[in-house]
């Protein structure tokens, strides 16, 4: 998927010299796109247009036409931002290019080979309203909530009890611990697949690449970063605002990311967890409702169809599950009641 490289600082003085925009212009747009790309995680120009005339029914904003959205993007694609500016072609090569359909796209979806990440909240977004707040000016970076803050600090202080990392493909490869008894917060951690892309990309693997290749290498390192939990929150956080991963499938995925490095779950901890990430979901501004939390979503959509009631299905896979005791019905009563939803089994 191309993308243009970066202009030097003469030649984007130069752009906007020739756009004609102000500098109070400059200053709102570039403030606009970051708050769009931090709230929605994807939106094109021409619904970056609507919701720029709601916010200003909401707030003082400063006046700006469309054709201001349109000229800054072109700018804005070629400086360093936290989103990239895409052109419609470039995402979907069969539609024809526009303005109102350049996309303004948040690194963290579309970068390090994730386009398959973007196109699935594309498909997931369509239909929905987008959630327009008062203070959407204020927003640098996802919507930081309380119920993220408590699901931060239980996923922190977990410690590694075990004392073996076992492999989950090859039981001879299991090893001691050298983490045991320490929080997630304390260490770092690669996965064996995590480790073989390193050493791939650096050229280490026999029969692979000869020459390491760094930019993929820095890029690689970048995005596993951090502390164990910094890792296990990073990822989580991501697939369910993008809706990457279901619910229920998140949920699992999860774990066994927490009991490969070593975290044995007591009935307490395991209940706790399940709990404090639905409380996380339902109240997060997520990228795949177009900024509204599920519960506020759910209140909205009632509002509007206060006769309408939404049934699902649970699947053969879940019904085992909660057959085995690995998954509480009454959670998955809650979670679907919060979001305006009955289950059928």
């Amino acid at each position: 998927m191309a993308y243009p490289k970066p202009l030097s600082k003469k030649s984007i003085e130069r752009m906007y010299a020739a756009s004609k925009l102000t500098r109070e212009k400059i200053v709102f747009l570039h403030n606009f796109f970051d708050s769009c790309a931090s709230l929605y995680g994807s939106i094109c120009l021409g619904d970056m247009w609507e919701v720029y005339k709601e916010l200003s029914e909401k707030t003082d904003v400063v006046k700006i036409q469309r054709k201001d959205i349109i000229a800054f993007s072109l700018i804005a694609r070629r400086e360093v931002h936290d989103y990239c500016v895409y052109e419609i072609d470039e995402l979907y090569s069969a539609e024809e290019r526009s303005d109102k359909n350049r996309y303004v796209i948040l690194g963290e979806i579309i970068g390090n080979g994730k386009e398959q990440m973007f196109y699935q909240l594309d498909e997931l977004q369509e239909g929905k309203p987008f959630y327009v707040p008062e203070n959407l000016l204020e927003l640098k970076g996802h919507v930081v909530t309380q119920e993220e803050k408590n699901l931060v600090d239980f996923i922190e202080n977990l410690r590694a009890t075990c004392p073996v990392i076992r492999n989950p493909w090859n039981e001879k490869m299991n090893r001691l611990s050298p983490h045991q008894g320490k929080k997630l917060k304390d260490f770092s951690f690669l996965r064996p697949e995590e480790e073989f892309k390193r050493e791939w990309l650096s050229g280490e693997v026999k029969g692979g690449s000869k020459k390491c290749q760094q930019k993929k290498l820095d890029d690689f390192m970048a995005s596993i970063q951090g502390t164990f939990a910094e890792k296990v929150f990073r990822d989580l956080r991501l697939n369910l605002f993008t809706g990457w991963c279901r619910f229920l499938d998140q949920v699992r995925y999860t774990m066994d990311n927490l009991t490969e490095v070593g975290v044995e779950f007591t009935e307490n901890e395991a209940d706790t967890f399940l709990q404090l990430l639905q409380d996380f979901n339902n109240n997060s501004h997520l990228y795949i409702d177009r900024g509204w939390t599920p519960s506020a979503l759910s209140e909205y959509y009632r509002k509007m169809n206060p006769n309408q009631k939404l049934v699902i299905t649970l699947g053969s896979g879940i019904r085992e599950a909660i057959e085995r005791g690995e998954i509480s019905l009454e959670a998955l009563k809650e979670q679907a009641r919060v979001e305006g939803l009955e289950i059928q089994l």
